[in-house]
């Protein structure tokens, strides 16, 4: 799984050195040296001593690198944009951040707060008599377009080539002013883009009352990453067609350049900061839910992917319309605990975004890495890690989301069920056949499962009765019942509601309906359902041999050199069949049951084998009536006897050497009349 500290910039390395002085002011540029005599500034009154422009055509944003500073008093850089728009002073040793000093602190080494463009003017004012060292900008950045980026990152020389996303099939996300109106939006106002040491960008976002942010270790791992970040809040476009799909596109307002470290850790992959003027009155906070989501609650992950404005993933064409989570106990990136899995679209940047439950708002995950599924550390380890460091109002109360009523959708009352796999089941009030309302499987995706289940408890036999349906890829995706971990039956394709009906002995037995898909292809509406499910007395033991001709009432021996079984995988009717063992060479494996008041049999059968040596047979009170061998597919076959007691039955036989096919044969659809 990758993670997203993405770098999104190219350096530049120089050499400027200024001296500052009242009256000029000494430039080195590599070994140069220019002189810069002062002139009045328009606005300020003091004197512009130097200036220099760097520019770079299409840049995303420009950041400049002190290495060191040193001015004296009165004197002032100032770094802005050539309209004028955004500009950014330090004075004396340099950069202010709070750190873990009362009172003024300042860094000499640091990155100026980036200015959104393609050109960055740096001024140096002054007329102070008392001179400082001056200032060198050793560096900087300028933000690249998004092709270059992408082919950068990949370690690839062209620029077309686009690769670092984690966009689950069709990219979902939307631009945030899309939501304008909704809570979803005045959510996402807690979210900043985050440009870190000039030369990467995540996304954090205001946890609690205090003015704290959250984002990933992997994001800032240092007090010096944390004090050279610009945390930058709504750089969002002006209306949802407004497009910002460039890097740093559409500049919000940078609310702090510095942050305080609060408490980091590499395993769960967060960092909490303290900001050093509490924004929370401007843009809200957002609150965490102590618990874990429930496997198909829904979710939506505000963020600033690729470092373009800010975006929602709210929906998702692979979770069945709406983004929700997967699993609770996804493959984590890196050490921690299980993860919270979901296929909401994220991108590089994307990294420290909050994921947020759609019922009560809060955050139940914090975004860290993906190749779809996306997965975030799970908020409860991240809670309990804080422990005294969590701000105030950080945890939320919250509403837990409403758990579906099965016993009302099946008709049923007292029991106790549970839903998992790669997402929970849910009650259908749109599709059921009694009752207003249903259990539907839950949306999964390929290779993955969606299971109901329940565990009965009787002192007598009973019969398991209920209706089920299925719309899904015939052959493929089935809708299956097992009691017990076996499998009692599947069916697949468009069947309407029909009932079916299983014994079961006294004592414990677990109940469990799955949908099960395979590795591609949907169809229909890609789920089943089931409804009224019954339990009632005189339960009697169906032979599954029976079971698997679809003639309940009979009753099958086996013999030979191993023993008939029933058989979902291959079969002619009602997704079941009889399938012969397997056996080795000069054996053979018979099954049999005794007939009467019939004068009419058929069945259909089935073989692969070797042809013409290892035979599929069928016998009427011992006596050979027909036999097939190689590849032959679903026949029936008609016979006819007198009204008095018979015994039929079917052998596969193999000769002395050669195995060909399958090696097996199969009965289906006996009906006697």
């Amino acid at each position: 799984m990758k993670r997203y500290a993405f770098v999104i910039t190219m350096l530049v390395v120089l050499a400027f050195t200024f001296s500052p002085s009242n009256l000029v002011a000494k430039v080195k540029v590599g070994e140069e040296i220019y002189e810069a005599y002062e002139t009045s500034h328009p606005y300020t009154g003091k004197g512009l001593v130097w200036q220099q422009k760097f520019y770079w055509p299409e840049a995303g944003y420009i950041a400049i690198h002190f290495s060191k500073f040193d001015l004296g008093p009165g004197d002032y850089v100032m770094v802005s944009s050539k309209d004028g728009k955004f500009s950014y002073i330090y004075t004396e040793k340099g950069k202010e951040v709070k750190g873990d000093k009362k009172g003024k602190n300042q860094i000499s080494s640091f990155w100026a707060t980036h200015i959104p463009g393609d050109t960055a003017i740096v001024s140096l004012y002054g007329k102070s008599k008392k001179k400082g060292y001056g200032f060198t900008i050793d560096k900087w950045v300028r933000g690249f377009e998004p092709a270059y980026i992408d082919a950068l990152v990949l370690g690839v020389e062209d620029e077309n080539v686009s690769g670092i996303e984690s966009i689950c099939t069709n990219d979902d996300k939307e631009w945030a002013k899309c939501y304008d109106g909704t809570t979803i939006y005045t959510k996402s106002k807690t979210v900043a883009r985050l440009l870190i040491d000039g030369s990467s960008a995540c996304t954090g976002w205001l946890l609690g009352s205090e003015g704290h942010l959250v984002t990933n270790n992997h994001c800032i791992s240092t007090q010096s990453s944390a004090d050279n970040t610009d945390y930058e809040f709504m750089a969002e476009g002006a209306t949802c067609s407004t497009s910002c799909a460039s890097w740093f596109a559409c500049p919000g307002t940078v609310v702090a350049s510095s942050g305080t470290m609060v408490k980091t850790s590499s395993t769960l992959d967060y960092t909490l900061i303290r900001l050093p003027t509490n924004p929370t009155s401007t843009y809200g906070y957002l609150q965490l839910r102590n618990t874990l989501p429930t496997v198909g609650e829904r979710i939506y992950i505000p963020q600033h992917p690729g470092a373009k404005g800010k975006m929602i993933a709210v929906n998702s064409d692979v979770d069945g319309g709406y983004a929700k989570v997967y699993s609770t106990n996804a493959t984590p990136c890196a050490g921690g605990p299980g993860d919270i899995g979901y296929y909401a679209d994220t991108e590089g940047g994307s990294s420290g975004s909050p994921v947020i439950a759609y019922t009560d708002h809060l955050v139940v995950a914090l975004h860290h890495c993906g190749t779809c599924p996306n997965v975030g550390v799970p908020i409860p380890s991240i809670v309990t890690d804080l422990g005294s460091s969590i701000p105030a109002n950080a945890i939320g109360g919250g509403t837990p989301p409403v758990e579906p009523d099965f016993n009302a959708a099946l008709d049923v009352s007292g029991f106790t069920f549970t839903t998992g796999g790669s997402a929970n089941w849910a009650v259908d009030t749109v599709t059921y056949y009694n009752g207003g309302d249903s259990a539907a499987s839950g949306a999964i995706g390929h290779s993955q499962n969606t299971y109901l289940q329940t565990t009965i408890n009787y002192t007598t036999a009973k019969t398991v009765k209920f209706y089920w349906k299925v719309s899904s890829e015939s052959g493929y995706d089935y809708l299956k019942f097992y009691i017990d971990g076996v499998l009692k039956d599947q069916i697949a394709g468009t069947v309407d509601w029909v009932q079916k009906s299983y014994a079961v002995t006294s004592g414990s037995h677990t109940l469990k309906w799955s949908y099960e898909k395979d590795a591609s292809v949907v169809s229909g509406s890609d789920k089943g359902w089931v409804d009224k499910l019954e339990i009632v007395d005189g339960g009697t033991t169906v032979d599954p041999l029976a079971e698997g001709v679809d003639y309940e009432t009979l009753t099958f021996a086996t013999s030979g050199n191993g023993a008939w079984a029933l058989n979902t995988a291959t079969y002619y009717y009602d997704y079941d069949s009889d399938k012969s063992p397997t056996i080795t060479h000069s054996q053979s494996a018979t099954m049999q049951t005794t007939i009467s008041g019939v004068t009419t049999i058929k069945f259909y059968w089935k073989v692969s084998s070797e042809s013409s040596y290892d035979y599929l047979k069928f016998y009427i009170d011992g006596t050979l009536k027909n036999q097939i061998s190689g590849t032959v597919n679903w026949t029936q076959k008609t016979y006819t006897v007198t009204t008095g007691s018979h015994t039929i039955s079917w052998v596969y036989s193999k000769d002395g050497s050669v195995s060909s096919g399958s090696d097996c044969g199969w009965v289906d659809k006996l009906e006697l009349q």
